[in-house]
């Protein structure tokens, strides 16, 4: 049953993503067309306007997405905390330092 309700959420999660990029296409188009209810934005009147606020939303999120990547540590603070959490990484964790203790204490024979 656990396994069940773990992969049940597994399957909600990666739909909800797929969701959330319908969404976010919705919300460009929703975004575009009250726009040109303004008359700020009259000159909005050719469907070329979907597509550049589109790509401009794009590279937008590609761009904060590379600063958080490579400028900032939150991505690695935020994979740190993950790996502490989950059980299996864990241990993996655990027999690694048990590992490297036994390799310090071959080398120190040896030395």
């Amino acid at each position: 049953m656990d396994d069940f309700l773990v992969k049940a959420k597994i399957v909600f999660d990666r739909g909800r993503n797929w969701v959330s990029y319908l969404m976010f296409l919705m919300m460009v188009f929703v975004t575009v067309t009250s726009m040109k209810e303004y008359s700020y934005f009259k000159f909005l009147g050719s469907r070329y306007w979907m597509i550049i606020v589109l790509a401009g939303s794009i590279v937008v999120i590609l761009a904060l997405g590379y600063i958080e990547l490579r400028r900032s540590d939150i991505y690695q603070k935020e994979a740190e905390i993950y790996a502490r959490i989950n059980p299996v990484q864990k241990r993996i964790f655990d027999n690694q330092e048990k590992i490297l203790e036994k390799l310090d204490e071959i080398e120190k024979r040896i030395a």
